[in-house]
């Protein structure tokens, strides 16, 4: 009578351990404005990681979350256009060059304001997938 209460005990607390380091870990975001579009629109919402960047710079062609050169508590979402590994900067630059404020205007950032890797959209349904 005892083990099924400790194993049903046990598992709760590992599915609070594994949440809580998911929260750590993942995030979702919401894009808002056409700077990447026709990859990302306006309403897609993305699973977004951190774990990636721990082990490796980001690479040219992936989808980051970056800080806002101009506006710290702001993120942008791009692309990763370029790395520049001796000056530790990336190159960022929206899909759509019309609509993005990127890189050919604040220029190269640092790596280490890139925060996230968009992994995977989720939303809308028809256009879920990994990135």
């Amino acid at each position: 009578m005892f083990r099924r209460p400790f194993a049903a005990l046990v598992a709760v607390g590992a599915g609070i351990l594994a949440g809580q380091a998911a929260r750590r870990w993942l995030d979702v975001v919401e894009v808002r404005g056409r700077s990447m579009a026709p990859a990302l629109l306006p309403g897609d919402r993305l699973l977004v990681e951190c774990r990636t960047y721990a082990r490796r710079q980001p690479r040219p062609g992936e989808v980051v979350l970056a800080a806002d050169p101009r506006a710290a508590d702001r993120e942008l979402i791009k692309r990763v256009a370029s790395v520049d590994e001796a000056a530790q900067t990336a190159l960022l630059l929206g899909d759509a060059p019309a609509e993005s404020t990127d890189s050919l205007v604040f220029g190269p950032v640092p790596l280490a304001s890139i925060r996230w890797r968009a992994a995977f959209r989720y939303w809308p349904p028809e256009r879920a997938g990994r990135l």
